[in-house]
C-alpha cells in the first residue's frame, strides 16, 4: 500500500493503516505475474475506494457508508471525508474498555 502526498511512500498491507485523511491519499500496488514479483518503472495508481478505506480503519463491511440516515446517497468524496474524520472502531472499543470496564453489566 502506498500513501500519496506528491510522492509515494509505502507501507506493508499487513501493517495497520496509517492515519487516513479526508482526501484520497492511499493506493494499492501489487505486481506479480505467474507467482513472480516484478519491478515496474512506470505504473498507474488506483486510489483506495471509500469501502477499502473504511475496512483499513477496522469498520465492518456491514457499516453503511454510501447513504445518509434519510437514505440520500453520499458522494464518494464525502465518504472519504467521513472516513478521514472517523475514529476507528477497534480504538474506540479499546478506549471504552480501558476507561469504563466498571460499567460492564450494569
Amino acid at each position: 500500500m502506498t500513501k500519496y502526498y506528491g510522492q509515494g511512500e509505502g507501507q506493508a498491507v499487513t501493517d495497520p493503516a496509517h492515519t487516513l485523511t479526508t482526501k484520497d491519499r492511499f493506493g494499492l500496488v501489487t505486481v506479480e505475474i505467474h507467482g513472480q514479483p516484478y519491478a515496474i518503472t512506470d505504473i498507474g495508481m488506483r486510489m483506495l475506494t471509500p469501502r477499502e478505506q473504511f475496512r483499513a480503519q477496522g469498520f465492518p463491511d456491514s457499516y453503511i457508508i454510501d447513504r445518509g440516515a434519510d437514505g440520500t446517497p453520499i458522494p464518494k468524496t464525502h465518504q472519504t471525508q467521513k472516513c478521514g474524520n472517523s475514529v476507528c472502531p477497534p480504538v474506540a472499543k479499546a478506549l471504552v474498555e480501558a476507561n469504563c470496564a466498571h460499567l460492564k453489566g450494569l
